[in-house]
């Protein structure tokens, strides 16, 4: 599977925790945007991860969305997301 995850975190200290994991298993494609190609590492492992290195930034935004097939979905994210069409952009 090919995820896309991506981060919205204020805090220095947490943001740089996150960013060490994600490069241990993903490729950076943007400042807060890395790509797992068939990582080893389950998607499940990966949220539960990152809530746990971030749990104490209330700010923070987390969103993985599969890049494998044509879901307009996320896999998940750490908070609710509009879905209808007209509110979110998808490229």
């Amino acid at each position: 599977m090919r995820y896309l995850i991506s981060y919205d975190i204020s805090d220095t200290k947490t943001r740089n925790k996150v960013v060490k994991y994600l490069e241990s298993f993903c490729y950076r494609v943007q400042y807060s945007v890395f790509l797992c190609v068939h990582a080893h590492v389950k998607v499940e492992t990966i949220a539960k991860k990152l809530e746990i290195l971030t749990r104490h930034d209330d700010t923070k935004r987390l969103l993985i969305v599969s890049i494998s097939d044509t879901a307009k979905t996320p896999i998940w994210c750490n908070e609710m997301i509009p879905l209808e069409e007209d509110k979110i952009l998808i490229v």
